[in-house]
Parts: structure tokens; sequence; C-alpha cells
């Protein structure tokens, strides 16, 4: 079990919308993902359209237990959304529990005990989403992590806060806390703007290998999916928020290859599935895919999208069957290398296979 935890003091970076969207998009790929929203506002839990009137059922209860000495039962606090990804939600009465939190011996413990005493091993991943500030509950989520991820959005002050963020961790690593594994997101990244061309690259000269490849763009699609109570693969799986958080999933569970997404409801065209092509060539200048599905046409609208860990991808909505397709890689065929399926064709080459099923979410690779 791996905990990430998603924290920045300042708002608006995208934090929330990340903890979701990589919760979802990590249990797509068939890993068990508990979400658990430690911020007193509650936006993750209402982003997946889960409400809580009792305290008690939710992460509040965590803390009473320990504060009160209570018998703590963690899976009774969790709510299913998905085939593998379960909600601990949150409840304003948590704000109260910053202080009492204070008085506690070893307090930005407490989080980090209950996740290891309470047989939670069964989840792959657990991604914690925190409060806009550096107090008591985001403590104990950093302190219970084996990776932070910060998020940062293109704008002034944006980068101010690192500081204090590395202070932190500072203080916690003197006193004998471990430190987790630091990484920065670049979020709202708009590639059209001079100044997000700037502030991502000092983010790389700052940062260097602990900045993400990945960035998040601006999607409206993101917002409207939290209105809803939906994560980004059910609300409009062919968004760009929604391949951004697959990619940045991908850097985090670099070795997955390619196993059906499992999400329910997986949104797009309720007569087709989502079909993701997916293809690692970094060097490429240009990739399309083209097969069975469009006559073999190499057209602009099968050309595959290059995100910057060097992945290119394509989703296509396609009905339920058997198709034949092959990557153009600047003006050259190729086979799919990741794909073991794959049939003679009449030229004597190899063409790769693509089993798409009803209502479902397939990868090529």
């Amino acid at each position: 079990m791996e905990v990430i935890t998603i924290a920045n003091q300042k708002g608006g970076c995208g934090k929330t919308i990340t903890a979701v969207n990589l919760a979802a998009a990590i249990s797509g790929m068939k890993k068990k993902v508990l979400l658990i929203d430690l911020d007193p506002q509650a936006h993750a839990t209402l982003a997946l359209g889960i409400k809580i009137s009792d305290p008690l059922k939710s992460c509040y209860a965590i803390f009473e237990a320990f504060i009160n000495r209570n018998v703590l039962d963690i899976p009774s606090l969790m709510h299913k959304k998905y085939n593998n990804l379960w909600v601990i939600g949150s409840h304003i009465s948590l704000s109260t529990m910053e202080q009492k939190i204070a008085g506690v011996k070893n307090g930005v413990r407490l989080l980090s005990v209950a996740l290891k005493e309470n047989g939670l091993q069964q989840f792959d991943y657990v991604i914690i989403d925190t409060p806009p500030n550096l107090g008591f509950l985001t403590l104990n989520a950093i302190v219970a992590a084996e990776r932070l991820i910060v998020p940062l959005d293109v704008s002034l002050f944006s980068l101010n806060g690192v500081n204090q963020i590395n202070e932190i961790l500072r203080i916690s690593e003197s006193t004998g806390l471990k430190r987790p594994s630091v990484k920065f997101l670049v979020t709202l990244f708009d590639g059209r703007s001079n100044f997000a061309k700037s502030f991502l690259q000092k983010a790389k000269e700052l940062f260097g290998d602990e900045l993400f490849h990945t960035t998040i763009r601006p999607n409206i699609k993101l917002r409207e999916s939290t209105l809803v109570g939906k994560a980004i693969f059910e609300y409009a799986g062919y968004a760009n928020g929604a391949k951004d958080y697959n990619g940045l999933a991908l850097e985090i569970v670099p070795q997955f290859k390619g196993e059906p997404v499992d999400l329910k409801n997986v949104s797009a065209n309720p007569d087709k599935s989502q079909a993701m092509f997916r293809l690692y060539a970094p060097d490429a200048k240009s990739v399309y895919v083209a097969g069975s599905f469009n006559d073999w046409v190499i057209s602009e609208a099968c050309a595959m999208k290059k995100l910057d860990n060097g992945i290119w991808l394509k989703v296509i909505p396609l009905p339920e069957g058997t198709y034949y397709y092959k990557f153009v890689v600047d003006g050259h065929w190729k086979e799919d290398p990741d794909n073991s399926l794959a049939e003679n064709d009449k030229l004597g080459g190899r063409n790769s296979v693509l089993l798409v099923k009803a209502n479902s979410s397939v990868t090529s690779s």
C-alpha cells in the first residue's frame, strides 16, 4: 500500500480535482484505491456525489476515536464509488479537530497510525486530499505519506508556498519523522501562453526530476464533472482533463500495460466504447493510428497526442467488435509492440488486434 498526499496551502491550484481524478484514473487501472478527504470543506466528497450528514460517518471519526479512545472501524466509513475506488468523506465538524490534535502527544501521527493499524493492506493506493493550509490535518496527511504531490497552478504567486512546504518537511525530518518523496505538478497550464511556457521552464529549473512530465491543462469539463458528482472519466472520458490525468496516473503506475478501465458507467457515447490507443515513442515527431475502423486511412482525425512523458495517446469511440490496427510513426507503419494480440495481414506483415466490448473502456497496449 502506497499513501499519496496532495497538498498545497494555496487554494485554486487544482488540489482537489487532482486528488479525485488521480484516484479515479489509478482505480481504472484495476488498482484498489482509497480516497480520503481530509478537508473540512468536503470538496472531494461532494465532487464524487457523496453527502455525509453524520460526522461520525466521515474521517472526523478517525481522529475522534484516538482522542476519546473509542473503537475505530475504518471500513464502516468507506463509500464505494467505482469498482476499485472507495472514499472516506469529510464533514465540516473536522475543522474542530485542528485545535484538539494540537494538544495530543504525537498528534501529527494519528492518521499514519490509523492507516497502519486498521487492516487497509487490501488497497494498492491511499490518496489523501488536504485543506488549503499547513495545519495539523495537513501535517497528518504528510506524515502518513510515502509520496507528496504539490500542485502548482500557473500564476504569479504559485511558487511562493513551496518554501513553506520544504520547511515543514525539514522540521518533520529533524524530529525523527520520515520524509515523503516530493513531486510537483503544474496545473492550469495553457501551452499557448508565453507566461505559462516561462512558468513551466522555471519550474523545470527549480525542481528538475521532482517535476512531473505531465501537465494539467485548463478544461471546463473537469469543473463540470465535480458539479454532477462524477470523475472526469465517467463524465467526459474523451476530454483533455481525462487524457491529462491518465498521463499523470501512468507516471505513478508505470508498469500499467493496458488492462480494461473499470470505472462503471464511463461516459461518452452510450452506444460505443472508449478505445484508448497508447504508444511509447519519445523521439517520434508524429504518430497516427489507422486500422479497420477507418479503412486504414491516415488522417488528422486519427492523429495521436504526445504527452510530456513520451507516451502518445488517442481515444476513439468504437462499437463492440474486433479491430485491426497499426501505428504510423513518422511515416512508417508499425505493429503495436506492447500488444501480444496480432494476426498476419495479406501483405506478409502483422496487424495488431483490439477487442472492444460494449459500453466499456479498453486500452490497446
